[in-house]
């Protein structure tokens, strides 16, 4: 089975596991960005491509400001977790280097494209802008805090994730490409549990001992603390 196949398998798996997860986010982004794209005048527009759009998150938002919509995404599963049936909406079963492949220069109006794990080369990047007649707009997390949980898993774990964004922009700037961006930032409190925190970090602290006393340290006053998270997106709109 080559990677491709693999990806593909995990997400057909895990489709009806990211719909839920993702129904319990806190932020407006679906919202905002769709204001957003009106206030540039990015929206209406006639052809409107949605790269890697899974479960069609930002499609309700937008749709209705599109003559066409096409939603594009390899995992049958999360395709079929689109439930809007919008007359507008072409849901399409296909891998982002096919698809690019298949596709003629500035054949859409606006290409798309949130939280694609599968976009991190300059080629795929490229080859995203050849799509697109106006602009290709891409949305990202770029900084995800949480005041209990971030300080526990960087005890444990010295993982970083590439800040793409700020490669993409670089290339941009070599190549006289010009772009735009724009942040979104959204913050919420909510009370968590010493019990919660030790069973969420569990097999953690088996592996680091000194975890269970850093756990310890933030609930010396009482076993319920707040937790602080805050999460920033970045809208980076490339032009052409």
């Amino acid at each position: 089975m080559d990677y491709l196949e693999e990806q593909r398998q995990f997400w057909d798996e895990f489709a009806d596991e990211y719909y839920e997860i993702q129904q319990e986010s806190f932020t407006t982004i679906v919202e905002d960005v769709a204001q957003y794209l009106l206030e540039t005048n990015c929206l209406p527009c006639q052809l409107f491509v949605d790269i890697a759009g899974g479960y069609g998150k930002y499609l309700p938002a937008i749709a209705p400001y599109d003559t066409q919509y096409l939603l594009v995404d390899f995992s049958a599963n999360m395709l079929k977790q689109a439930t809007h049936t919008n007359d507008n909406v072409q849901y399409i079963q296909c891998d982002q280097q096919t698809f690019c492949a298949n596709s003629n220069p500035d054949q859409y109006d606006l290409v798309f494209s949130a939280m694609n794990p599968a976009l991190n080369t300059l080629q795929q990047l490229n080859d995203l802008l050849r799509m697109t007649k106006n602009q290709l707009i891409l949305l990202q997390v770029v900084d995800d805090q949480d005041t209990v949980f971030t300080p526990l898993e960087q005890f444990v774990s010295n993982n970083v994730a590439p800040a793409i964004l700020e490669k993409f922009k670089k290339w941009l700037e070599k190549d006289g490409i010009p772009w735009v961006n724009k942040t979104f930032s959204y913050q919420r409190e909510e009370p968590v549990t010493k019990i919660f925190v030790q069973d969420y970090f569990k097999e953690e602290q088996q592996k680091h001992p000194a975890l269970k006393e850093k756990i310890a340290t933030l609930f010396v006053d009482s076993e319920t603390i707040t937790a602080t998270h805050k999460i920033t997106f970045e809208l980076l709109r490339i032009l052409k």
